[in-house]
């Protein structure tokens, strides 16, 4: 190590580089994978899903049902999470929060939450209490004590009857204001009517032991429809298995499955290529220690003391390569938590999953160590490591086959981001059906103000040409209906007459729905496909007559194919405001001042919509991120190892140059014979890579309906940047070598 003090310094932080890069992304895929196994009876609590409709929505009245006729069940609990902000009024101020809550007080016992201070022996005091996180206390109250409280969420009117701590962040029910479901009013058969707060009504249920969930889930099947109509098939979900599945329709939060695949993918690369680097390097150190190892057996070195001296080189690497990892790790976790929205701690490094991997980790680099001495000292004799001409001979072949397998993976990463980009910008630009440029989203609270004449105030505005009063907009429309004998799922819309005109939103065939149309609705073109008719004249759906057709417009994020929607005309609180003329900053002024002078101290909250379309991509964008900066991690391990390559070969073959100098060769011919090898391995590279980056990124480019092509010249820019990048990071060294007096190369050996 200490002769070869550069070429050990390109091994050992190419190791340590991608052994932090490993430690980081399994601190992150443990951090996910352990959300709400922090809960003592994780295991033993489960949800209860309709099989029909993918929901963990069912009929609140089985409640009392599950607690009674079952006794697999030790208690269950009502858990209804809002997916929109409440308006939250106290006696001097109003605000909007996200995250209300509606349950019972067996939900604290069940999910073991702390309850720090209460007026009475149950978080909730009575049907009317609620209960308010810490921050949630300090953000409406401040410094006030909230016990006691009066707090008007929404429509509803509570008393503040506890306070509990906030939600652990590896917990997928999140929230901040919780009301007593077992209060009518607070549930989603009252609130719906007035387009408030609740969309599900999820039953957890808290199993006296997990081997009880089959036999539950089947006898649930056989009796629960005969208690409500609305139940025809169930399924049991444990706990654990929720944060990471997003097929079923909740409030619950989720985390992205797919990240942690790539990145636990990437992670598995970047360790490889790590090891890569050093199986190199030990390869081609060893081509220069043969006439060493020989003449110590010559001395009488047995095969014991050839090891001990090998493995302590070894151990003093890995020790030099782990500690410059941890010092890595420590100082980019803050760079990585910001990256990816979470709160890693260095302290996971101690967990026991952690420690297990790492130590097997190092272990394997150990055993790889040792692999080329074993072999070399039993396949050669003395003789044949003195002359060591055929050993190295032998050799060569797996340090090229490695070096390929580097530039494959590089070479599929570089194609990997360049889809990744491509289809990021490929959905943010796509035509939506509708004119989401300059359109204005604005949530009207309850009774806040008159709907209609905030609207009209608003058209006084010359820079507002439209506006439109709906019940559901595109990327939030949450009203749905399915039925066992439907294919699809019908969504639905109350709109005004002024809704298509403001949205920009095609009316291919018939008339527009008026005030006197109470019983008549608009289709698009998905609903008639689905219902499987080509004409709407004459044909209803869902006891409303058709008397128009809209051209398909995307109303929810392009992962989704356009799904069947009824509108109707209706009454609404979600206006939509289009800014058609070209100061929209004074609009904007006109809007804040009309709203504040209608309005009694409700906070101004709007988007633009294709903000909001954009932020639907916050995942595959956090994906791009990610992978972008892992990917060029995996891209400097593997100019580490060219680099180190080269290296190798211009010192191995210094003699050789100096004897083509002195004979007349050119310096591109120097150079010509120093990279041949390395522009070879990369078309050859390119060859494997293709393929294999071709099919994974068709499956990732599955998720989404709507998707770019993969076209040809993607391929070629991987393969001509897979040849820059090589040739860049191994030109200097070869440039050296070639320019280098042949004087002195001659006397180098």
């Amino acid at each position: 190590m200490k002769r070869n003090k550069l070429f050990s310094a390109i091994g050992i932080v190419g190791f340590a580089s991608g052994f932090s890069v490993c430690l980081i992304i399994g601190f992150y895929i443990y951090n996910e994978l352990s959300v709400d196994k922090h809960l003592r009876n994780h295991e033993k609590i489960y949800r209860l899903v309709d099989a029909t409709s993918n929901s963990s929505g069912i009929d609140y009245r089985i409640h009392d049902v599950l607690k009674e006729k079952y006794p697999a069940i030790e208690k269950v609990v009502p858990v209804e999470i809002s997916p929109m902000n409440a308006d939250v009024y106290t006696d001097n101020n109003s605000i909007y929060i996200k995250g209300i809550i509606a349950t019972t007080n067996e939900f604290f016992d069940i999910f073991g939450v702390n309850v720090t201070e209460s007026i009475s022996g149950q978080p909730f005091a009575g049907q009317n209490s609620s209960v308010l996180t810490r921050s949630a206390a300090s953000k409406i109250f401040g410094d006030s004590n909230p016990l006691g409280q009066a707090l008007k969420v929404s429509h509803i009117e509570t008393t503040v009857s506890a306070v509990i701590d906030d939600f652990p962040a590896n917990s997928s029910i999140d929230g901040n204001i919780l009301i007593n479901s077992e209060n009518a009013d607070n549930r989603l058969n009252n609130s719906f009517a007035n387009n408030e707060i609740f969309s599900t009504t999820t039953h957890y249920l808290l199993l006296r032991s997990s081997n009880e969930s089959t036999g539950l889930e089947k006898i649930l099947n056989q009796t629960l429809g005969s208690y409500s109509r609305q139940v025809k098939e169930v399924r049991l979900q444990q706990l654990k298995d929720i944060y990471l599945n997003t097929t079923i329709i909740d409030g619950n939060k989720h985390g992205n499955q797919s990240l942690i695949r790539i990145l636990a993918l990437i992670g598995i690369i970047i360790l490889l290529l790590s090891v890569v680097n050093y199986i190199n390097y030990i390869l081609s150190l060893q081509l220069k220690k043969y006439n060493e190892i020989g003449i110590r057996k010559t001395n009488g070195a047995g095969l014991s003391h050839l090891l001990i001296s090998y493995v302590s080189d070894v151990l003093l690497w890995i020790i030099l390569a782990l500690i410059i990892s941890l010092i890595l790790v420590k100082s980019t976790l803050p760079f990585f938590n910001n990256l990816f929205q979470i709160r890693l701690q260095f302290n996971l490094l101690y967990s026991t999953p952690i420690v297990i991997s790492c130590v097997l980790i190092l272990l394997f680099i150990l055993l790889l160590a040792c692999i080329p001495l074993l072999l070399l000292l039993s396949k050669y004799d003395v003789q044949s490591l003195l002359k060591n001409k055929t050993v190295s001979r032998k050799n060569k072949p797996y340090i090229s086959v490695l070096t390929i397998f580097q530039l494959s993976v590089s070479i599929v990463l570089i194609i990997g981001l360049l889809v990744l980009q491509k289809q990021i910008i490929y959905v943010k630009n796509r035509d939506l059906g509708f004119a989401d440029n300059a359109l204005l989203y604005i949530k009207i609270p309850y009774k806040a103000l008159n709907y209609e004449s905030f609207r009209e105030e608003l058209l006084k505005n010359p820079s507002i040409s439209k506006a439109s009063l709906s019940t559901g907009v595109p990327g939030s429309i949450w009203s749905r209906m399915n039925h066992e004998d439907w294919s699809y799922t019908l969504h639905f819309m109350d709109i005004d007459e002024h809704f298509l005109s403001t949205m920009g939103i095609e009316l291919l065939a018939g008339e527009n729905v008026s005030s006197n149309d109470k019983d008549k609705c608009l289709v698009n073109e998905a609903t008639l496909k689905a219902l499987e008719i080509s004409d709407y004249k004459g044909n209803q759906v869902n006891g409303m007559n058709i008397v128009g057709v809209v051209k398909d417009f995307n109303f929810a994020a392009l992962h989704q194919s356009i799904q069947p929607l009824v509108m109707k005309y209706g009454n609404g609180r979600d206006l939509s405001v289009n800014l058609s003329g070209a100061d929209i900053s004074s609009a904007m002024s006109h809007i804040r001042k009309t709203w504040e002078s209608m309005t009694a101290n409700v906070p101004f909250e709007y988007y633009f919509y294709d903000s909001w379309f954009d932020s639907q991509y916050k995942k595959e964008e956090q994906l791009s991120y990610a992978c972008t900066i892992f990917s060029l991690i995996a891209i400097i391990i593997t100019c580490l190892g060219l680099w180190g390559q080269i290296i190798f070969i211009s010192t191995s073959k210094t003699k050789e140059i100096g004897i083509r100098k002195v004979n007349g060769a050119r310096v591109s011919e120097i150079l010509s014979m120093l990279n041949k090898d390395f522009v070879k391995w990369v078309a050859l590279a390119f060859v494997i890579a293709t393929p294999i980056a071709w099919y994974a990124m068709n499956k990732w480019l599955e998720n989404f309906a709507f998707k770019t092509e993969l076209s040809w010249w993607i391929f070629a820019l991987a393969g001509l940047m897979a040849l820059g990048i090589a040739l860049l990071t191994v030109s200097w060294q070869s440039w050296k070598a070639a320019t280098r007096n042949p004087v002195e190369a001659l006397r180098y050996e």
